[in-house]
């Protein structure tokens, strides 16, 4: 019964919201000798709204994942509860935090210019949680190797082990360096490896004992997507770290003594998870744990452990379902590549819109290797899927879009991705929840969209300048125009704003921001690769400042 009623508590804790994004930047800098995108490596800084004094900071640098979780409403609201401010670096400066190549003096100069800026300067000294996905997944631990007083913990997003070397976590540490009494998390969907991938694991939890490792385990979720879910159970580990690590007490002005994490002492063990199998032992403390040690990862406590328990209970024993994407009415072939399924590029008439469709599939198609292991069935097994009603979900996961409507996306440049092809890169996750005997289904796509529109015309954008504002200004009127005749949009490069169409509302200021407040909004006309072919427009800025 208790197992139930945790799992109870995590599904009220999860919430079963719409996901909402909060890209609402307040600060931004220029990242100075940048090892990679040098001259565009941009670090951007969210503070809560109501924060007085921070406590700690999230650092992560734009692979994929990052940007859906930082900018989360719900994770926003949860980080605004602790204290926790956001630093996002798009595009990256040093992706794998390559600490002998200058990663860490990058970071210190980019922290101190955030916290000149927005008056915040605490943010010197206080406590780091770096996180990163897939590619980015071993530079959480390379920081916390090259400045492990300030790291509260590491969060790596099917991700990776934290003493595992490969082309993405190169060979760098001194014998000296390690992670010992520093919280780390691992997360891994279970459409990937979670099933295999605990073993690498669990023996550096044996390697290193004093290394409080965690896994999250994402049953039914694959490599590319942050669920809400998932992003939850973010958010409620960051909020054990900061209570386990942050002493109750730090003057003003000094960095915290951060305490250590003794997992031979405290928290609790929870064995491993195992497709479609229940756990072999029931979740207990570091030291009355009943089952195979070897085969249990730590958690902060019997809160931790219960909710992580109950969390990967979830879709056990259902049946898969797979999913595509139609394009002219056709199933788009999979193919043996990391993103599985390549989308065209075919707007409609303005250029930048398009249509998505998603389907499921009848058969277990062929192409890509991993629909038959997701199915557990050869190629052309037949396959049902869920018939609740509810239909399948396209969204964006990383790239200049926004979703208009069900089917409905448009290229919009905005701030963090600048114009280069890697930039232009679009992922797009298709999900569907699954029902009483289904489970949700998840299938990535990659849709490559060129970063300008080179053949055609040339246009260029007359954008008007903007009068400085005072706090908390509405409907401010945006103005600009090409002299092609075609519309222009906007977005906002840093600032507290928010755009509503060609009107810009300014959002709250936390309370100790430094005045005035820089605002900056960027005009763009992307062009037309149809008849009558269009160039796309350099970009103009136009910056205004909020005063008190």
């Amino acid at each position: 019964m208790k197992i139930i009623r945790y799992i109870i508590l995590f599904l009220i804790f999860l919430g079963f919201a719409f996901r909402v994004h909060a890209r609402v930047w307040q600060w931004s800098t220029l990242i100075k000798n940048a090892n990679e995108n040098a001259g565009q490596a941009r670090a951007f800084l969210w503070i809560p709204p109501t924060c007085k004094q921070i406590k700690a900071v999230i650092f992560a640098q734009n692979n994929m994942e990052e940007e859906s979780i930082l900018t989360d409403s719900k994770f926003r609201r949860e980080m605004g509860k602790l204290g926790i401010a956001e630093v996002w670096a798009s595009p990256a400066f040093n992706l794998k935090f390559l600490f002998n190549q200058g990663a860490g003096e990058q970071f210190n100069a980019m922290i101190t210019d955030l916290a000149d800026i927005s008056g915040y300067n605490e943010l010197k000294t206080v406590p780091v949680i770096p996180i990163g996905h897939s590619a980015a997944a071993s530079a959480p631990y390379y920081f916390g190797a090259w400045n492990p007083k300030r790291t509260l913990a590491c969060i790596s997003v099917s991700g990776q082990w934290p003493y595992v070397r490969n082309v993405f976590a190169p060979d760098i540490w001194r014998k000296d360096q390690g992670l010992d009494f520093i919280p780390c998390l691992e997360t891994m969907g279970e459409y990937e490896a979670a099933a295999t991938w605990s073993d690498e694991g669990l023996n550096e939890r044996q390697e290193h004992p004093f290394l409080p490792l965690s896994m999250l385990s994402n049953p039914a979720q694959g490599h590319f997507a942050a669920t809400q879910e998932k992003i939850d159970y973010l958010a409620f580990y960051i909020k054990k770290a900061i209570k386990y690590r942050l002493p109750k007490r730090v003057p003003v002005g000094s960095a915290p003594d951060l305490v250590p994490v003794d997992p031979t002492k405290t928290g609790w063990l929870v064995d491993k998870w195992r497709y479609d199998r229940p756990p072999l032992a029931e979740p207990g403390p570091v030291g009355q744990y009943k089952g195979d040690v070897a085969n249990a990862f730590w958690y902060f406590d019997e809160e931790t452990a219960k909710v992580t328990s109950a969390y990967q209970a979830a879709h056990r024993n259902q049946k898969p379902q797979l999913i595509g994407y139609l394009q002219n009415g056709k199933m788009t072939e999979q193919r043996n590549t990391h993103q599985q399924v390549n989308l065209k590029f075919e707007p409609e008439a303005d250029g930048i819109t398009f249509k998505l469709h998603a389907a499921f599939y009848d058969t277990v198609a062929g192409g890509s290797p991993r629909l038959p292991v997701w199915a557990g069935m050869p190629v052309g097994s037949f396959i049902g899927h869920a018939s609740g009603g509810i239909p399948i979900s396209i969204d964006c996961i990383t790239g200049p879009v926004v979703k208009i409507d069900d089917s409905t996306f448009r290229v919009n440049p905005r701030a963090g991705y600048w114009e280069n092809p890697h930039s232009y890169e679009l992922w797009f996750a298709a999900t569907q929840p699954g029902d009483t005997y289904y489970k949700p289904a998840v299938q990535q796509a990659l849709m490559v969209v060129p970063p300008r529109n080179t053949v055609g015309r040339e246009q260029h954008i007359n954008f008007l300048p903007i009068s400085n504002q005072k706090q908390n200004s509405q409907g401010i009127k945006l103005s600009a125009t090409s002299d092609a005749g075609v519309p222009v949009g906007f977005y906002v490069l840093e600032g507290p704003a928010e755009l509503s169409g060609d009107k810009l509302n300014l959002t709250v200021i936390p309370p100790r921001s430094r005045f005035p407040v820089k605002v900056t909004l960027v005009a763009w006309q992307y062009g037309n690769s149809s008849e009558p072919k269009l160039q796309t427009a350099a970009p103009v800025t136009q910056t205004f400042f909020i005063q008190k």
